[in-house]
């Protein structure tokens, strides 16, 4: 039975490796694709519709979508039962990020509005994750989440996007333009460098998502192979 058995898992495991290949292919050319998305983006604000990257501008707008897909892809990330806490705490985590993006929004209603709705994203996701019945789980699965390549993207995507920050301090662009201090070019590089974070993110989890679905699925190629 056991000399049956080997054969069949050999034969598996040679089958899905022209799939892993194929598929880092495919992410690596979809990573230069939207980090290309994300340039010609700024340079739309800047070169063409002189937007000067404000709230309506399309690098403020992509940075929002690249936020809600990122939610989206964490929150129907496929799964073998019902959703995990621990993507439900991944997608709050982007959720309540987009609420800050969208403080223009709130800002006629009072300033920092948009706290309020973060903080009851981010209360829910973390009082969903952390109940009884799920606790185990989250912490397993953010356990096994910590160890592969995903958060490791993740991680760079939140060093680029502190960098963003710091880069974008006026008083350090003050110090380097001086006497022709532009906050165009300020706001350029700044929002430039946290859509290119943004873009880190969503190529990620949109790897997640598809590594994710072809986990679940191959239990069941296994099933009609036999």
């Amino acid at each position: 039975m056991a000399d049956c058995i080997l054969p069949r898992s050999l034969e598996i495991q040679l089958s899905t490796r022209p799939t892993d290949l194929r598929l880092s292919l495919s992410f690596s050319l979809m990573k230069c694709l939207i980090a290309g998305f994300a340039f010609w983006m700024v340079w739309l604000d800047v070169s063409v519709f002189n937007t000067e990257i404000l709230e309506i501008s399309f690098t403020e707008i992509t940075q929002e979508v690249m936020l809600l897909l990122c939610a989206w892809l964490f929150w129907s990330a496929p799964a073998p039962g019902a959703r995990g806490g621990f993507d439900v705490l991944a997608a709050g985590f982007f959720a309540a990020l987009l609420m800050r993006e969208l403080d223009g929004l709130f800002d006629p209603i009072s300033h920092s509005a948009w706290l309020w709705p973060c903080l009851a994203i981010a209360g829910s996701a973390v009082f969903f994750a952390l109940k009884p019945a799920n606790r185990r789980r989250t912490a397993t699965d953010l356990a096994a989440f910590m160890r592969s390549p995903t958060f490791a993207a993740l991680s760079t995507g939140m060093a680029v996007l502190i960098f963003s920050r710091v880069f974008g301090m006026g008083v350090f662009w003050h110090h380097i333009l001086g006497e022709g201090y532009a906050r165009l070019a300020k706001t350029a590089v700044e929002e430039g460098v946290e859509l290119m974070a943004y873009s880190i993110w969503l190529c990620a989890c949109l790897e997640h998502w598809v590594r994710r679905r072809v986990r679940v699925s191959e239990p069941v190629a296994a099933h009609y192979a036999h």
